[in-house]
């Protein structure tokens, strides 16, 4: 074994064995109970699946996958899904403050004002969870070096 080799640890193994379903239940769920303590064994894990979907990917490209990458790499692509996704983003919010100051303005009995405002801050609260949820798994998402 050369000096920049060396053996995996018993942790390293534990996590290839778990990630190719390779461990039995009560050992599998002793691993499962370790990673909610462990993050460090969390993210080994995450670098196991990655490299496993990853060695699945080794294809040769068709050509819907060149036109891909021509469509990615053109101004107008790139610059039309932001320009979209920002005018989108900015509708909605625009949207929802109209409709909440209409709401509010109106004439409407308080406790519809009170229920409808309770709803609109419910979605809210879940959409910005949502994407907190999604930034925190990230990370750990085996697909985000995958490419068409």
């Amino acid at each position: 074994m050369s000096p920049e080799e060396r053996a995996p640890t018993r942790d390293e193994l534990l996590a290839m064995a778990y990630a190719d379903g390779e461990l039995d239940d009560a050992a599998a769920r002793e691993f499962e109970a370790r990673l909610e303590r462990e993050p460090a064994l969390g993210r080994e894990l995450a670098e196991l699946r990655q490299l496993a979907v990853l060695a699945r990917r080794i294809t040769p490209t068709e050509p819907a996958d060149h036109e891909w990458r021509r469509l990615e790499a053109e101004w107008l692509h790139g610059g039309g899904q932001k320009l979209g996704l920002t005018l989108l983003a900015v509708s909605a919010l625009g949207l929802f403050a109209a409709l909440m100051w209409l709401l509010f303005a109106s004439a409407l009995p308080i406790a519809i004002k009170v229920f409808a405002g309770a709803g609109a801050a419910g979605m809210l609260l879940l959409l910005v969870l949502a994407i907190r949820a999604r930034r925190r798994t990230l990370p750990y998402d085996p697909y985000t070096q995958v490419k068409r």
